[in-house]
């Protein structure tokens, strides 16, 4: 069985990149198991696994990851998998040499995967949300920042909240080594839209969308997503 993993950036990426992907395999019997690990749209899934279903021989699974490309090369990803479980079965080894926990959702339905994902990116961006509007709070009220971090080290202790807190305070713009705005606004964008497909609501993920717009307006869409807080400030 050949095995195929893509991580890619957006939806229209992944799209294009399974029509090629799919063309060849339409070409060949012998088994190939594509593992999809990008954060996208669920329908986008479905639709990569139903154009599939026409070689019986291939199999599609969604198995996004959290963490960072450095994560990835120190074998410190989580995972999370859906899809057929027995080629789940079969590439479970390679996973796990990339892997410090793996979430298996036990479903064959890999739209469940992409919906956990973006939930989990909820959490993220609502964290970088709260934390820019409080450390913005923070400088009005001419709070030193260092005593902010403090709090959040000593109170909460979470990697994600101390990591994406230091950023803020650094004024880190860069992308490299973290998340750009433009891709930013695409996972708050998927939130939003599975939110009102299903009847819920994220009043955090519409705020931290329009923060995130007015940084795009701004010719800021390169940025790491954390300077959203130059926004808040105004």
């Amino acid at each position: 069985t050949n095995i195929v993993f893509t991580s890619l950036s957006n939806d229209a990426a992944v799209e294009s990149v399974y029509k090629q992907l799919y063309a060849h395999a339409s070409t060949t019997q012998e088994p190939i198991i594509f593992i999809e690990t990008s954060t996208i749209h669920p329908s986008v899934a479905a639709k990569n696994q139903e154009l599939l279903s026409a070689y019986p021989q291939h199999t599609y699974l969604q198995c996004p990851v959290f963490g960072r490309p450095d994560r990835a090369l120190a074998g410190q990803l989580v995972w999370v998998t859906s899809g057929d479980n027995n080629a789940l079965s079969e590439v479970q080894p390679l996973i796990a040499s990339m892997a410090k926990g793996t979430i298996d959702l036990h479903t064959p339905d890999v739209q469940k995967a992409s919906s956990f994902k973006l939930l989990g990116n909820f959490f993220v961006a609502g964290s970088i949300e709260l934390l820019a509007e409080g450390f913005a709070l923070a400088e009005k009220v001419s709070l030193p920042q260092s005593s902010v971090l403090e709090l959040i080290n000593g109170l909460f202790g979470s990697p994600v909240w101390i990591g994406y807190s230091q950023k803020i305070v650094e004024g880190k713009r860069s992308k490299v080594g973290g998340y750009p705005v433009e891709l930013g606004l695409k996972d708050v964008g998927h939130m939003r839209s599975l939110a009102e497909e299903h009847g819920a609501s994220l009043p955090t993920a519409d705020v931290a969308y329009g923060h995130l717009e007015r940084m795009r307006y701004q010719g800021k869409g390169d940025q790491d997503w954390t300077t959203l807080i130059e926004v808040i400030r105004e």
